[in-house]
């Protein structure tokens, strides 16, 4: 019940007006918590705000609740926290679906899961990567002497330490964004390199979809992702699988992914099509990863697997259609050198996808203008090939 109402409330086209009464919502809520905290601060009952002392941080929480590629790209982020407090102890609380992606990452001490395990409330430090209410809320629940996170989207009182959120405005990829959270931190950024884990089970997995499939290591492999959680970043499937088909006719090994969730999207995707692409839908993370790590090209919109894809360093090319700094690829695209965006980059001054009806920026994005990407893309793969 509770998912089919996220669902119908994504179907309504908010206009300003609403937005305006949310940020408003936010404002109240922000204010009222920064009097009630100024209170208990007055009272001794919270301590006051004070610089945070590295020589004293021996226990730090990391708060990234969210989405697959929101967290491959705090993974600078988490190894900068390391970088800073190299004898701390470090744990990430993370959604349950996402831990996978940093089960063997050697920053961490420990993974958590929220709403699974019991997060202590003896953290000295506590960094929420998010702007969002309830990350925030989470800092302080961590016991923490300092909270670092955003504000803007309610519970800034929760932090003592505040960095105004921007979004809406900015243009910042969201590795810089995280980054800029553990600098306010007092952390010091030496690379911004994502990582992901690779694990054998995920390996064992991947080299037998290849010997079932009859895939050689040295046939071009090409992981096409058609489906995105909302429709407005999503490319039509009748254009991946005019794409694919010109794929296979170039004889390369067309895969289709997607999640559980997306079975009959990736399925009608591959109904479309000439060819006979291979399916690989509903893996788990660790196969996902392992599967598209031996890929040669990546396919796809702005999703959590195009995101694995760069942080493999797997040449991508990534389908965006809004220009709004909240979903445009100037924010979430692929991280990383080499790889390739296709966006009309419409002239929508007021864009907001909550509002438009049409979808004009992901519409009129043609088979002809994604070919020409992978074009550019197969001439580098080519390339590196004869010089190896």
């Amino acid at each position: 019940m509770r998912g089919h109402i996220k669902e119908v409330l994504r179907t309504l086209r908010l206009g300003p007006s609403v937005r305006g009464l949310r940020r408003w919502g936010w404002w109240i809520v922000d204010a009222i918590g920064g009097i009630y905290f100024t209170l208990l601060r007055l009272a001794g009952v919270v301590p006051p705000c004070k610089r945070i002392e590295r020589s004293r941080i021996a226990r730090v929480l990391i708060i990234r609740i969210d989405r697959i590629g929101d967290l491959i790209l705090s993974t600078p982020a988490i190894k900068a926290v390391r970088n800073t407090f190299p004898d701390a102890e470090i744990h990430l609380l993370v959604s349950e679906y996402d831990r996978d992606l940093v089960m063997h990452n050697p920053n961490l001490n420990k993974i958590l899961i929220h709403k699974k395990d019991v997060v202590d409330s003896d953290y000295d430090l506590a960094i929420a990567l998010h702007p969002c209410i309830l990350q925030n809320r989470l800092t302080f629940r961590s016991g923490a002497e300092w909270r670092v996170g955003y504000t803007g989207w309610g519970g800034g009182f929760f932090l003592t330490h505040k960095l105004k959120d921007d979004r809406a405005v900015r243009v910042r990829h969201e590795v810089e964004s995280a980054l800029k959270v553990v600098k306010e931190a007092g952390c010091e950024i030496k690379d911004k390199k994502l990582e992901i884990s690779v694990t054998e089970e995920g390996e064992r997995f991947a080299e037998d979809f290849f010997k079932k499939n009859f895939l050689m290591n040295s046939d071009l492999i090409i992981t096409i992702h058609p489906g995105a959680r909302q429709e407005y970043i999503r490319w039509r499937k009748e254009g991946f699988a005019e794409v694919s088909d010109k794929l296979i006719k170039q004889n390369a090994k067309v895969i289709l992914i997607g999640g559980k969730e997306e079975k009959q999207l990736v399925e009608a995707t591959g109904s479309l099509m000439e060819g006979k692409p291979l399916f690989a839908i509903g893996l788990r993370l660790t196969q996902l990863i392992s599967l598209i790590k031996r890929s040669d090209l990546f396919i796809g919109n702005s999703t959590g697997p195009m995101h694995i894809a760069a942080a493999l360093k797997v040449p991508v090319v990534a389908v965006f259609g809004p220009v709004h700094p909240l979903d445009s690829y100037k924010e979430w695209g692929p991280w990383g050198e080499g790889h390739t965006v296709v966006s009309k980059n419409l002239d929508c001054p007021e864009c907001h996808p909550t509002d438009c009806r049409t979808f004009d920026c992901m519409r009129l994005i043609t088979v002809e203008d994604v070919m020409e990407a992978v074009r550019v893309q197969l001439g580098k793969i080519k390339e590196l090939s004869v010089k190896g």
